[in-house]
């Protein structure tokens, strides 16, 4: 039986990269996937313009979900997938999202400068604002490539506390791939969004530990840009099954 959803942020141009890295955690991990569309309506009230214009939009969203299902289910034919068109902006509706998550995924669109603003917005926005995991899959990555039997995963650890969610993650994740975990310290700095990329590279995973604020606004944006592997940011706490208790605590018949 499955307990808990992957939710996936979806554009109108679904992202391959994190839809595939997605249903492969929730696969692996036994848990559900949620795809989800925060539907962005045009600003200023014209005559007739909500006739047209919302329900295109509308339809161009479910298009998006629906081809983003039938990547997934290339990837876990038997995986539980649910699509929801939701109205807001990125970051308060995956902030919404993120109550009945176990984890949070978007991916970077390759928009160039554009979409590095868009995609660091909404990191900004969700890492350190959400208690479950935040992972960032970039545009570099390619989820078919094999990534060797001794590709790591690596953990930024800032020697603080607030570590204990990112090092069971990546043990876990670990386990799950037979991969070695190999550890970073994280210090404060210019560059260590690109120490902490180059230390990543050809790894199979990058998980971020640091309880500091400074990191997670100005550097995890960075790391995002610079690692060529999927980046996972853990809030300190551990929260297991957070999303699974939530779910069913605000529950209403």
């Amino acid at each position: 039986m499955r307990h808990g959803v992957v939710v996936v942020g979806v554009g109108l141009e679904p992202d391959e990269r994190a839809v595939r890295w997605a249903a492969a955690e929730a696969r692996d991990g036994e848990f559900d996937l949620r795809l989800v569309h925060a539907l962005v309506l045009p600003i200023g009230h014209h005559p007739g313009w909500g006739l047209a214009v919302v329900p295109a939009l509308r339809g161009r969203a479910r298009d998006a979900l629906h081809a983003a299902a039938t990547i997934a289910r290339e990837v876990a034919p038997d995986l539980a997938i649910e699509t929801r068109v939701v109205r807001g902006g990125p970051v308060p509706v995956l902030r919404q999202q993120a109550r009945e998550a176990e984890l949070v995924v978007v991916g970077s669109d390759g928009l160039g400068r554009v979409g590095d603003r868009l995609l660091g917005g909404v990191v900004r926005g969700l890492a350190g604002h959400i208690d479950v995991p935040l992972a960032v899959v970039p545009v570099d990555y390619d989820p078919l490539a094999p990534h060797g039997d001794h590709a790591p995963v690596v953990v930024g650890d800032d020697g603080t506390a607030g570590c204990e969610g990112a090092w069971r993650y990546a043990a876990d994740h670990a386990h799950r791939r037979g991969a070695p975990v190999v550890a970073v310290r994280v210090t404060g700095g210019d560059h260590v969004d690109r120490a902490l990329g180059d230390r990543a590279r050809g790894a199979e995973l990058l998980v971020l530990g640091v309880d500091d604020a400074w990191f997670h606004h100005r550097a995890t944006p960075g790391v995002v840009r610079h690692a060529a592997c999927p980046v996972v940011v853990v809030p300190p706490i551990p929260l297991a099954g957070a999303g699974t208790a939530r779910t069913a605590a605000r529950h209403e018949p």
